[in-house]
């Protein structure tokens, strides 16, 4: 009689050699999935979602322009108001009414699908709420702005948006990118809003007005440039991410316009890149400066505190306005200038203002 354990010897032996799956390494599941994801055609609701973002002609088309207009003209006052208020919960409600980013998603849309009717339309919308944007600021400011702002002191709002830096261009990279990831998913639009407070769009361009009217012609690039810097962001981030997920000409030809057109897009990005180098390397300049400031006056006279401190670094050089209070007398300045001279290994310009620290409390009957 044959042992049972004799026909379970095959059923139970481990499985070898070329009947084992394949055990893939970090790098080739990533692979895997990226092969799958760009090989991904988007289902007919998701195409619908990204073809309904702009109306394509005839009454809607024209109903979607006055909407369009109406509602950038009202973001773009409440924007003013807030920048020139100085209030961050204004503006940040300007950015949700805002409608900029459907057009400029729209734009990216055709860009990686290759639709030139539908890209030309939506940067014609761009172009309009632009235009829009930065009258509304100027008007405002016309209006209201140098009754409550001294140009040579700038609400802390509309100054944040006169020097941007490479922080601003990978916020505006990483807001396309969720543009481009929600916009075709309808049961994700609920994060859109986010992405819209995320990257600053309609405050820049009333900030670019507010400081136009005032005559402060370098700000106003400087708030223009924060723009752009948006725009070519989301197009280019928004564009990719669209691409990767499935969205891209059937046919050659279209294929090859859509490359040369994310090309363009990117070189427009590291363009602007450019003076955005050079203002992150003055902000981190003078920080370094306020830094080197504080530990010399801690050296100077450990007894005193800074009050009012501006710095800023040019051309080798450190321009230094303190204003100091301390309950005894002053050490000499000089000591001062060398101490921040020896942290910051550079000239020193120092305008130093000292206070006595004295309290009298009178009591008269």
């Amino acid at each position: 009689m044959p042992d049972p354990s004799d026909r379970n010897d095959d059923a139970s032996a481990p499985t070898t050699g070329d009947d084992a799956p394949p055990q893939l390494t970090p790098i080739g599941s990533f692979t895997t999935w990226f092969r799958d994801a760009i090989k991904r055609v988007p289902s007919t609701e998701e195409h619908d979602a990204i073809d309904e973002l702009i109306p394509q002609g005839g009454p809607e088309f024209v109903e979607y322009v006055v909407r369009f207009s109406l509602l950038i003209m009202m973001s773009a006052s409440i924007a003013a108001f807030g920048l020139l208020a100085d209030s961050a919960a204004v503006v940040i409600g300007a950015m949700l009414v805002a409608p900029l980013m459907t057009p400029i998603t729209a734009a990216a849309a055709a860009t990686v699908t290759a639709r030139n009717e539908r890209l030309w339309r939506a940067l014609a919308i761009v172009a309009l709420g632009t235009v829009l944007a930065i009258a509304v600021g100027w008007f405002i400011a016309l209006i209201a702005g140098g009754s409550v702002v001294d140009p040579r002191e700038l609400p802390n709002e509309v100054r944040a948006r006169t020097f941007p830096t490479l922080l601003d261009l990978g916020v505006a990279v990483a807001a396309g990118a969720a543009a481009g990831y929600i916009l075709p998913r309808r049961s994700t639009s609920g994060a859109l809003p986010g992405v819209g407070i995320a990257v600053a769009l309609v405050p820049p361009l009333a900030t670019v007005g507010i400081t136009a009217q005032l005559g402060l012609s370098t700000d106003a690039r400087n708030a223009f440039l924060l723009f752009l810097t948006n725009l070519a962001a989301i197009i280019f981030s928004a564009g990719l991410a669209l691409a990767l997920t499935g969205f891209r000409p059937s046919q050659f030809g279209g294929r090859r316009a859509m490359h040369t057109r994310m090309i363009i897009t990117l070189v427009t990005v590291a363009v602007v890149a450019i003076p955005l180098t050079f203002h992150t390397r003055t902000t981190l300049e003078d920080l370094r400066l306020r830094r080197a400031v504080t530990d010399a006056v801690s050296v100077w006279d450990p007894e005193v505190r800074i009050v009012e401190l501006d710095a800023d670094a040019f051309d080798n050089r450190a321009r230094v306005e303190l204003l100091i209070v301390g309950q005894g007398d002053p050490r000499p300045a000089w000591q001062l200038a060398e101490e921040i001279q020896d942290r910051f290994d550079a000239a020193v310009d120092l305008r130093l203002l000292y206070q006595r620290d004295e309290l009298y409390n009178v009591s008269v009957r």
